[in-house]
């Protein structure tokens, strides 16, 4: 069996590096749509939220009502009389590391919940550029480094 691994389109890449360059020196976050495939994930779109953590810098924390307003949206699309029905699904979050690696922190690791849940973390700076890893979270694994496929 190959690795698992997180596809996303190099648009949805450049959207989620532009956000992190543009919140720097401050965290950027948000929410991943996507569906599970045999061998991993697929994003379908990222969306940008409000960081409303206390201190903006350091910690990211999605604002709460976005992600309510995401799951109805997405829910509502999966309902039998739905005109297109979908199977995505909010699938994982993003932020980024202003000036740290694309890896989890302590912060991260005792916030994660979720098992199954993807993180897609950009670290870098605005002098140096950002780059990006994936993640998904267990329980009992923790935080284990997936790859990334990008792709037109």
């Amino acid at each position: 069996m190959s690795e698992r691994a997180i596809h996303l389109p190099d648009e949805l890449a450049a959207q989620l590096l532009g956000a992190a360059a543009r919140a720097s020196p401050l965290e950027c976050c948000g929410l991943i749509e996507g569906i599970r495939t045999q061998g991993g994930w697929r994003v379908t779109a990222l969306h940008e939220a409000a960081n409303v953590a206390e201190d903006l810098a350091r910690r990211f924390l999605i604002d709460p009502q976005k992600q309510f307003d995401l799951m109805r949206a997405l829910r509502a699309l999966r309902a039998p009389r739905a005109p297109r029905a979908s199977e995505t699904r909010i699938i994982g979050c993003f932020h980024s590391h202003p000036a740290g690696p694309p890896e989890p922190s302590a912060t991260d690791r005792a916030q994660a919940l979720e098992d199954d849940f993807l993180w897609l973390i950009a670290g870098g700076s605005e002098e140096s550029g950002f780059t990006l890893q994936a993640y998904v979270f267990s329980e009992e694994s923790g935080f284990v480094r997936v790859a990334l496929r990008e792709e037109s």
